[in-house]
């Protein structure tokens, strides 16, 4: 029977016929292929530590030329083989949880503390993805911890929705009548791309991209790529208090199986969205 270690070395094997890439080239080019491969997850499975999973197996052999699918076949069959040995790592239902249901008043809290965000941002390694709707709150204040991280050499990808699409027609609707209005929203989106436009100036290492999409959550993520990753999640709500929305945590040296899941769709919808062009002038929204 073929072992983790066993189908390791062969992946290994294979990265080092191809002139031993490094994991965090490797990392971006899946980024901009849509094709996600977090660098602690694929070192782990080229270590040996924990199989891939079988989208992680496939897109590390796209990166390294093997597409056809009579290629590909053979090591997702002895993945198979692999992981018939395995237990999951993502309970299938609150019955397969070793401890039991978890109450939701101890996974979920109400706000979140904007203080602690610019914490984590400053203290950010490599990267910070930032992903809401306007994010029209938390631009602002943030400020000087996204210039302090950019100035600092961090990578930062933003995304927002489209001003004009049908993103934002549905976070007005989201927002009810209570909330801000359409043109309102649009003020605070023009007046958070002009901010990002200043940070643009002070290095290379800001990203901004919009998309017509209006995303379930909004997602703050530090260090995705790497063993200490951690994400913060706040669930959208119809008609509700903006400051009590449920947020909760994922840790990748906790949640492995899924952290990797929220960095699978945030790296889908980057590849989904439109670069916006912060060296440009002010678009008319």
């Amino acid at each position: 029977m073929i072992t983790v270690a066993d189908l390791a070395k062969c992946m290994r094997r294979l990265h080092h016929s191809d002139g031993r890439i490094p994991l965090r080239e490797l990392e971006t080019w899946g980024i901009g292929h849509d094709r996600p491969m977090r660098k602690s997850t694929l070192g782990d499975a080229l270590g040996g530590k924990r199989p891939p999973s079988p989208q992680l197996l496939r897109n590390f052999l796209a990166s390294m030329n093997v597409r056809d699918e009579t290629s590909v076949r053979p090591w997702l069959e002895a993945l198979d083989r692999v992981l018939n040995g395995q237990t999951g790592a993502r309970a299938g239902s609150y019955a397969g949880r070793e401890a039991g249901p978890v109450a939701a008043h101890r996974f979920f809290v109400e706000n979140d503390k904007v203080d602690e965000v610019a914490r984590l941002i400053r203290n950010a390694k490599e990267q910070v993805w930032l992903l809401g709707t306007t994010l029209s709150m938390h631009v602002p204040y943030l400020e000087p911890a996204l210039r302090q991280a950019i100035s600092g050499g961090r990578n930062l990808r933003i995304l927002l929705i489209e001003p004009d699409g049908a993103a934002m027609g549905m976070s007005v609707l989201r927002a009810g009548p209570s909330g801000l209005g359409r043109q309102e929203q649009e003020e605070h989106l023009s007046n958070n791309l002009a901010i990002l436009r200043r940070l643009a100036a002070v290095g290379p290492h800001l990203e901004v991209r919009l998309i017509d999409y209006l995303a379930p959550y909004t997602l703050y993520a530090y260090d995705p790529g790497l063993d200490t990753g951690l994400m913060e999640m706040r669930l959208g709500s119809f008609h509700g208090d903006h400051y009590l929305r449920p947020t909760f945590q994922v840790d990748r040296s906790r949640d492995d199986a899924w952290f990797e899941y929220f960095y699978e769709q945030f790296v889908s919808m980057w590849n989904a969205a439109t670069s916006y062009d912060l060296l440009g002038e002010e678009p008319a929204c």
